[in-house]
């Protein structure tokens, strides 16, 4: 009895060993096809650095992307020709702002190349451009306004490029509603940049508060800082130029309304910077720097980069001088795509 028992076991272990040395193969679809994926995508470019590679960032570069399908293993490389279009942008608008979609103008960006080409063995490849000066002193260039238009025209060792399926006789690309199947065989690739200081930072300080005449009722200290680096408050620091952020401040006046008030920050090339008013209803000045791995052991045990600033603000019925070190949390950059809607 034990001796069939042994058999058994030996025969289903045989037959476990077996399926596990199994491959998994699927079949290719009957057509390899290319495409964009996303046809409406926001590329930031960071400069600085992220918890990504931003080395082709810092050179003002960017890279669009294209995919292959129908096939699980690219056996060759696949070569796609593709042009600019401007025409794309005609009439359409971001539907949350209502502002114009703008064909990124010729002389901000440089296309390495008027083909993509996907490699073998893999199943995405993309064209590099390189912005411009003029792209980076360009105010727009801070916010999604510009796109570059891409057009696919034809492609090498696939079958077929997605273009979709029309219900209109005179389809527009971006237009849902022209389509029963819509086109993936062209992509409007917005572009924007934030500067090195951009992000979300957590602030800790000391507000020296000094009434003005008739208001020595508000004269107050206001130590801000928690136990811990990350509980402290979250300010953001918004790209306003290539070497400007701006950081939004707030403080209380006598009948304890909030006072808003938003600082212009100017760097150098050493990352040190001048502090102003952006505004003329009340008056700013101070200095600060920002140190790499300025603060040590901080949140999560690490090292972390710093801005330091020592600065004052006049305001109707106070007066504040203000240390603050604000420890970079992140640099506010995520993935985005934007919906056109036809004007």
């Amino acid at each position: 009895m034990k001796n069939k028992i042994y058999l058994i076991a030996l025969i289903i272990l045989s037959g476990l060993t077996s399926c596990e040395n199994d491959k998994w193969e699927f079949d290719d679809y009957e057509y390899q096809t290319v495409y964009f994926a996303y046809q409406y995508p926001v590329r930031t470019i960071t400069l600085g650095e992220d918890i990504f590679d931003t080395s082709l960032d810092n050179e003002g570069k960017a890279k669009i992307m294209a995919t292959t399908g129908g096939t699980y293993d690219n056996d060759q490389d696949v070569f796609i020709d593709f042009e600019v279009d401007n025409s794309l942008t005609e009439g359409l608008v971001f539907d949350d702002s209502g502002q114009p979609v703008q064909a990124m103008p010729e002389n901000y960006y440089t296309l390495e190349s008027n083909e993509i080409r996907i490699p073998e063995g893999e199943l995405t490849g993309g064209v590099e451009f390189q912005l411009s000066d003029a792209f980076f002193a360009d105010s727009l260039a801070i916010g999604r306004n510009y796109v570059i238009p891409l057009q696919m025209t034809n492609v090498v060792s696939a079958d077929s490029i997605l273009r979709g399926i029309p219900l209109a006789p005179d389809p527009r690309k971006a237009i849902a509603e022209d389509w029963d199947v819509l086109p993936k065989d062209f992509i409007l690739y917005a572009v924007k940049y934030v500067n090195p200081w951009h992000g979300n930072y957590l602030r800790r300080g000391v507000d020296v508060i000094e009434g003005t005449a008739g208001n020595e009722n508000l004269d107050d200290t206001v130590i801000r800082e928690e136990e811990y680096v990350v509980d402290d408050q979250v300010v953001t620091l918004t790209t306003r130029s290539l070497d400007e952020v701006e950081l939004d401040l707030v403080f209380q006046n006598s009948e304890g309304y909030a006072v808003n008030c938003t600082l212009i920050l100017s760097f150098d090339d050493s990352g040190n910077c001048t502090v102003r008013a952006a505004s003329n209803e009340y008056t700013a000045s101070g200095s600060g720097q920002f140190v790499k791995d300025g603060e040590q052991n901080s949140w999560g045990g690490k090292e972390r980069d710093a801005l330091y600033l020592d600065y004052e603000v006049n305001l109707e019925e106070i007066n504040v001088s203000t240390t603050d070190t604000l420890v970079l949390r992140d640099r506010g950059v995520r993935m985005e795509t934007f919906s056109p809607v036809f004007e």
